[in-house]
């Protein structure tokens, strides 16, 4: 357990694992994928796991679609796409997976049924706001309070980025173990997150005001799929129109 939790928390090849610990290859090999497959097993009870395994290919960077609670612990996980395949799509090969809706979502995806974007073209990041000084207009306030939302996905990425670089820079194992990996790391994180353990990286993060996203941007243009009904978009731009009015009422 402890030359696997180094391995994920530090990032270390076998090679320096083999030195640290004076065993041989092998027997790295077989204990690191023994308690791989026993994290995975764990994650089942920390969180809903789900892998997309349609990729043969291997990659450094894999696109993850999550659920985050305002704890910042992770209720869904789903694995497995390549960092190029467009948020979109991400989307709506997960709703086939029993994906469950959560209420906002960032302006890449599309705004339909059970999604709520921000209005686009508006100012949204936090520090938009610090700036450039108050939200004005109802879409701005919306936006505004949209970003203080998704700031805790952000708080909450960025912990489990700090806590596991392996999967900044993920060594060349085969995509079944990589998706094994990344769901071990979600898992543990949730595990101490729900024991509330004193935690140097989740002080700084829950102290943190804001955060922009690594990759993001809100103006970016999304895809709308034949998928989503357009019945489903009308009626949530109308939504998001009668919580913005109501938001503006409030605010201004």
């Amino acid at each position: 357990m402890v030359m696997f939790l180094m391995t994920i928390s530090h990032n270390l090849w076998n090679r320096l694992i083999k030195n640290r610990f004076q065993h041989s290859s092998q027997t790295i090999h077989k204990y690191f994928h023994e308690v791989l497959v026993a994290m995975v097993n764990f994650s089942k009870e920390m969180i809903t796991p789900s892998f997309n395994d349609s990729s043969n290919g291997i990659s450094n960077h894999r696109n993850v679609m999550v659920v985050c609670d305002f704890d910042m612990i992770f209720r869904f996980v789903v694995v497995g796409w390549e960092g190029t395949t467009h948020d979109s799509r991400v989307l709506t090969e997960t709703i086939r997976n029993n994906f469950p809706m959560p209420p906002s979502v960032k302006a890449t995806y599309t705004h339909t049924g059970g999604f709520m974007a921000p209005y686009r073209n508006v100012r949204y990041w936090l520090s938009d706001f610090h700036s450039g000084g108050k939200a004005v207009g109802k879409e701005e306030i919306f936006n505004q309070c949209h970003a203080r939302l998704r700031n805790v996905i952000e708080h909450a990425f960025g912990v489990v980025k700090m806590r596991f670089p392996i999967l900044k820079r993920m060594a060349p194992y085969s995509f079944t173990t990589q998706t094994k990996i990344v769901m071990a790391c979600f898992s543990i994180h949730n595990f101490l997150r729900q024991i509330l353990v004193v935690d140097r990286l989740f002080s700084e993060y829950d102290n943190e005001v804001e955060l922009e996203s690594d990759n993001a941007n809100q103006n970016q243009n999304s895809t709308t799929s034949s998928f989503f009904a357009a019945s489903d978009q009308e009626f949530m731009q109308q939504f998001r129109d009668q919580i913005a009015n109501e938001l503006f009422q409030v605010f201004s």
